[in-house]
C-alpha cells in the first residue's frame, strides 16, 4: 500500500463527519462570541442535550402522573397539572418540572437555574441535594436552593 493507498469509503466518510463536527463548532463558538442571543442559545441546547437522558424519565413520569408537558423556546420542560409525583411547589428532573398548579414566571427562572444544576452535578444532583437538604435542615440553607434562587423559589416573602 505505502504511498498510493487511497482512504477506504469509511475513512472519507468520518473525516467528513470531523469536518462537520469542526465546522459546526466554529460556527458556534463565533456565534456566542457575537451575540448575548446565540450564546443563551447554545447554553440552552448544551443542557438539554447534556440533560437528555434524565429528561426523558422525567417526561414520562409527568404523563405518567396526569401532566400535561410542553417544551419552551429554551427547551426547558414543564409537565404541569400533576395530580402527583412532586414535591411542595414541584419537582425538577433534569430539563423537566414537574408540578401541579403553582407556577409562575419567578418559578419558572428558579427550577430552570436546578436544571442548570442537574447539568453541572450530572445524575448525582439529587443524592447532593439531599445531603444538603440533611445537612442544612432545610430548603432555606440549602446551597442548591440558594443558587436557584430562595426568592424566586417562593422561600422568602
Amino acid at each position: 500500500m505505502g504511498m498510493n493507498r487511497h482512504p477506504s469509503e469509511t475513512e472519507h466518510t468520518t473525516l467528513a463527519s470531523r469536518r462537520g463536527f469542526t465546522v459546526l463548532a466554529a460556527v458556534a463558538l463565533a456565534a456566542t462570541l457575537t451575540s448575548p442571543h446565540a450564546r443563551d442559545v447554545a447554553l440552552d441546547a448544551a443542557r438539554a442535550v447534556v440533560n437528555l437522558p434524565v429528561s426523558a424519565v422525567g417526561v414520562v413520569w409527568g404523563r405518567a402522573h396526569g401532566g400535561t408537558c410542553v417544551i419552551h423556546d429554551d427547551l426547558f420542560i414543564t409537565c404541569e397539572s400533576m395530580d402527583s409525583g412532586f414535591t411542595d411547589a414541584g419537582t425538577t428532573v433534569g430539563n423537566v418540572w414537574l408540578y401541579g398548579t403553582l407556577d409562575g414566571p419567578d418559578r419558572y427562572r428558579h427550577e430552570s437555574r436546578h436544571a442548570d444544576q442537574w447539568a453541572v452535578v450530572g445524575p448525582s444532583f439529587p443524592v447532593l441535594y439531599g445531603a444538603e437538604f440533611v445537612r442544612t435542615g432545610g430548603r432555606q440553607q440549602n446551597v442548591f436552593e440558594e443558587w436557584a434562587g430562595l426568592h424566586d423559589g417562593g422561600y422568602l416573602r
